[in-house]
């Protein structure tokens, strides 16, 4: 036989009903000493479930590696990764180990090798359930085992087989009784009634196309069936598949005393195994040692045995008070279910799965691979064939070398929210022109260890999945394009509605292969990360809507777009009326505030800020005609995933991945249902206004902000309404990227006062005495302490420098480029002329403001860049300086995206300071939004200028005086 032919009887493939793991004592046998440790580990991962499918497998292989490593240099790194086999040691080996090394599990499997027979104990009986440390009381009770008595692979169940508890039927679930049928007394116990639940069991796994382990359950139980039951036996092997049939009708036949070890028992059950032995004595040494190895890191890929034994922990003991069996009760009607793909939940003793011990990073890793076999990626460095089907595997875990993901951010365990197990994630994905088939898939992230994808609903918790019915990882079925050329894929990972990390995958597709190509040509990295902790967003709302905006290769902008849980990922080619949207918003925002007079340019709006409702309902109907019309525009490329109109708050997360400038004025987005109207008519004549602006002092500012009009039942079509705005009902927020070490900031400490730096303009061409007073207003309002303003850059850069800072209020110019030189870029300018570029904000941050990985850290600034008359800066510029100040750690920005005259811009920043720092401390996408519910009361829409790149749930928080030094450090990192 070849080196192909065994190799194509190892693929699953070849051995129906029959999986990887069934492989392991075979494996055992035949791998090359080198490659024990791994399969030790993989046997110790199935290990971890109760299911009798496995546990005997691991309790083979313990068989197998103690004759093979019994007096081997491995002998300590096997038994450290799967315990029991100290058990199948002799004394003298067992008693070789370090002690040093020894942990709980591994001293009562040591307990085992050397235990006396009962006799030793002067006739007594075993001592029972001792006080004392749970594991220390089984090593006592393995001490004084019968001899007969296995060192099982399963924790709980050996302590319920040495503590008696096997005994009392009801106690144990059905298919545990049936896993613990040859170590049980036939004498004791209601026999028959066992081995009629065992019968059942192995026809519920043939229903559920589980062969193998309908075999094995078979094995279990020939040595004591009956007559009649070798019958029924028989019966049940005509619904058998294949070889399997022929199999289990033999194994009706065998009358034999019970099997000599596990491993003949594993033998018996799996009838290809003989083939396997006369393929692997004719296959040269070299090639059996490279097919062994494959298996078992597929095998162990599969069931997480990159760590090795998991112990359990604590809570383990079992109740050792007999439980009578329920009046009446049948005897399979609690009977457990066979691990099959319908398996659903058994009555079983629970095992606590630790994973992987606290501060080992996990990492979202991808992979594509083919759909018959999710174990075998792609090679990178080949390209797709066009027009053919494969799948996007997705886990999150330890940090796979050939994942598609370069340079990966980990994910703090240490820093995961307190749940009750952990975290349901979903994964979406969505391409240009590559199709992919599942709009998104749910994947469980306990506190530590690997994530898991399961039956069980999403965002429910505790589980009720049994551990043999999870899969590592997810699969997105996709399409590659049918023209060869170079495609993007998005895959983005969601958490209750938050972005929490988006990559982009390039994919190139081909006709055939390309020889020896000098990069990978499937290939990915991060561009957007919202936190570097899962802590931050766990304790915040769900977000309605979450859109992520980059730019393509092209130049064109992509919107990626999810809304609600189970949605899929929407990609939307930004172009035309869409491309031109922020600069439609902008024009028709400066046309309600800037008109041409004969001096210039002049403030449309009273000194009070105000304007007549006449021309208050020109601007608003100007800015509903514009919402409208984007919203329906998006409206026909993502379906109807659109927030809703309801009366209950909700954020809308609008991410950018890092360093992209485009932007869009998704305030402006109007919900309410408008026609055109008549030529030659006016907007503000053809729609109808809502009462709530009539009575909006009454209605909005006196009851209480609502989140949704007071008159919404009335609405019709042609309304004309505040509320149909998103920017007046929800809550916006275009939360910046997070660099790595930096987390998205949610509060703002500060102890006995907040601090605040201001940069300020010296134009002559302003007021500077009501520059002054408006400053004086703020340090009033908020309760803050403001230093001197600030007028040279040299002065402001110095006053940042400050190690813990509240707030930073720049009251400026804003210029696209520098008056200096050009390629500087974009600038603020405050004194005279003195300006400020993103650069100089990077210098000062990397040599300034030192020590850096301190700077900012415990107490990080909002900061606000307030332009007044900033006709030249573009949204463009304002993104740079909102990423210039992310990378130095502020905890956000606020910016204008329009020119704003000197009196708007004043008091849009005295209301929101006085909702931000008020006394109710209100969040920054809520005092956002109630800033521009206070000006629209004037007839003022120029709150919609104002965009903020932060959380929505920022607020200030005062530390009360006493708390520990490092406790404005702990609320800063707070989730």
């Amino acid at each position: 036989m070849t080196t192909h032919d065994l190799g194509e009887l190892l693929h699953p493939s070849r051995r129906p009903q029959a999986s990887h793991p069934t492989l392991l004592p075979w494996l055992a046998r035949w791998a090359d000493p080198a490659d024990l440790p791994s399969l030790a580990r993989a046997a110790a991962a199935l290990a971890d479930t109760v299911d009798p499918g496995w546990p005997p497998i691991a309790d083979a292989v313990a068989e197998i590696l103690a004759e093979r490593a019994d007096a081997s240099a491995q002998l300590a790194a096997l038994v450290e990764a799967l315990p029991p086999l100290a058990g199948h040691l002799s004394p003298e080996a067992a008693a070789s180990l370090n002690p040093s090394d020894d942990r709980p599990e591994i001293l009562v499997y040591r307990a085992m090798a050397a235990r006396q027979p009962l006799n030793a104990a002067a006739g007594h009986s075993p001592p029972g359930v001792p006080a004392g440390d749970p594991w220390e009381q089984l090593r006592t009770l393995a001490r004084f085992a019968p001899a007969d008595v296995p060192p099982l692979a399963n924790v709980p169940l050996l302590a319920a087989l040495l503590t008696g508890r096997a005994e009392q039927h009801g106690t144990l679930g059905d298919s545990e009784t049936v896993y613990l049928l040859p170590y049980l007394d036939p004498r004791a116990g209601p026999l028959r009634e066992r081995v009629e639940l065992a019968l059942d069991l192995v026809e519920e796994a043939l229903d559920s196309e589980t062969e193998w382990y309908a075999a094995a359950l078979a094995v279990r139980a020939v040595p004591y069936l009956d007559t009649r039951q070798r019958d029924r036996l028989r019966d049940i092997a005509d619904g058998a598949a294949g070889p399997w049939q022929g199999h289990l009708r033999a194994l009706a036949a065998t009358a034999r005393l019970p099997w000599p070890s596990v491993r003949a028992e594993l033998a018996a059950a799996h009838p290809g195994l003989a083939e396997l032995d006369r393929a692997a004595e004719a296959t040269e040494p070299a090639s059996l040692t490279l097919l062994c190895r494959q298996a078992i890191a597929g095998i162990g890929a599969r069931h997480d045995a990159v760590r090795g034994w998991r112990a359990s922990p604590g809570d383990w003991w079992p109740d050792s008070r007999p439980v009578q069996p329920a009046a009446g009760r049948e005897p399979s009607a609690d009977r457990g279910t066979s691990p099959g793909p319908q398996a659903g939940p058994t009555q079983l003793i629970t095992l606590s799965s630790a994973g992987a011990p606290a501060g080992r990073p996990r990492y979202v890793n991808t992979h594509i691979v083919y759909p018959n076999d999710p174990f075998a990626p792609v090679d990178r460095y080949q390209p797709l064939l066009a027009d053919t089907w494969y799948a996007l595997r997705v886990d999150i875990g330890e940090w796979a070398t050939d994942s598609l993901i370069n340079h990966p951010q980990a994910v703090p365990e240490e820093l995961l929210p307190q749940t009750l197990e952990g975290h349901w994630l979903e994964v979406a994905a969505a391409g240009d022109d590559i199709e992919v088939d599942q709009a998104a898939a749910a994947l469980f992230l306990p506190h530590q260890g690997k994530a898991w994808a399961c039956s069980c609903l999403s965002g429910v918790q505790p589980h009720r999945c049994h551990p043999y019915d999870r899969t590592p990882y997810i699969l997105l079925p996709l399409r590659s394009p049918s023209t060869p050329g170079r495609g993007r894929l998005r895959v983005t990972v969601h958490y209750q509605g938050h972005l929490l990390q988006a990559f982009q995958l390039t994919i190139v597709t081909g006709t055939g292969p390309v020889a020896a190509p000098s990069a990978p040509l499937l290939d990915g990295w991060v561009d957007y990360t919202a936190t570097e902790a899962l802590t931050d967003l766990d304790a915040q709302a769900p977000r309605t809507l979450s859109v992520l905006t980059d730019a393509a290769d092209d130049g064109t902008c992509r919107i990626y777009w999810k809304a609600g849980p189970e949605s899929g990922l929407k990609v939307v080619a930004a172009e035309a009326q869409l491309g031109r949207a922020m600069g439609l918003f902008r024009q028709r925002l400066q046309s309600a505030h800037i008109v041409q007079a004969k001096g210039g340019e002049a403030n449309a709006y009273d000194d009070d800020n105000s304007k007549k409702r006449p021309q208050y309902l020109s601007d608003l109907a100007r800015l509903a005609v514009l919402g409208r019309t984007l919203r329906n525009s998006l409206r026909t490329m993502v379906g109807q995933e659109l927030p809703v109109a309801d009366d209950q708050p909700s954020t809308i997360q609008i991410a950018r991945v890092r360093n992209s400038t485009y932007v869009f004025p998704w305030p402006v987005l109007y919900d309410l249902h408008l026609n055109d109207p008549p030529f030659g008519v006016e907007d503000s004549d053809w729609y109808r206004p809502c009462p709530v602006i009539y009575d909006w002092q009454q209605d909005v500012i006196g009851g209480g902000y609502p989140h949704a009009c007071p008159y919404g039942a009335g609405h019709q079509v042609d309304t004309l309404c505040p509320y149909g705005f998103w920017g007046f009902r929800h809550a916006i927020e275009v939360p910046p990227s997070a660099q790595p070490g930096i987390p998205m900031r949610r509060q703002i400490p500060y102890r006995d006062a907040a601090r605040m730096v201001v940069g300020q303009t010296l134009d002559k061409q302003l007021e500077l005495g009501a520059i002054s007073a408006h400053l004086t207003r703020i340090e009033r309002d908020l309760q803050v302490q403001v230093a001197d303003p600030q007028t040279s850059s040299l002065g402001f850069g110095a006053a940042l420098a400050a190690p813990e800072l509240q707030f930073v209020y720049l009251f400026c110019h804003g210029l696209r480029e520098s008056q200096r030189d050009p390629c500087i870029g974009p600038v603020v300018e405050i004194g005279v002329h003195d300006e400020i570029s993103t650069h100089q904000i990077a210098t000062w941050d990397e040599t300034l403001w030192t020590p850096r990985q301190e700077h900012w850290r415990s107490a990080a600034p909002l900061v606000v860049i307030n332009g007044c008359q900033t006709a030249e800066i573009s949204p463009a510029a304002l993104v740079s300086f909102v990423d210039a100040f992310t990378h130095a750690s502020s905890a956000g920005v606020i910016g204008t995206e329009v020119m704003l005259h000197q009196k708007v811009a004043a008091e849009a920043a005295e209301r929101f300071f006085g909702h931000f720092g008020g006394p109710d401390g209100l969040d920054a996408g809520e005092a956002i939004r109630r800033m521009r519910l206070d000006l629209l009361g004037k007839g003022n829409v120029m709150g919609l200028a104002y965009t903020p790149y932060c959380s929505a749930e920022l607020r200030l928080l005062r530390i009360p005086p006493g708390s520990e030094p490092g406790g404005a450090r702990r609320e800063a990192y707070a989730g």
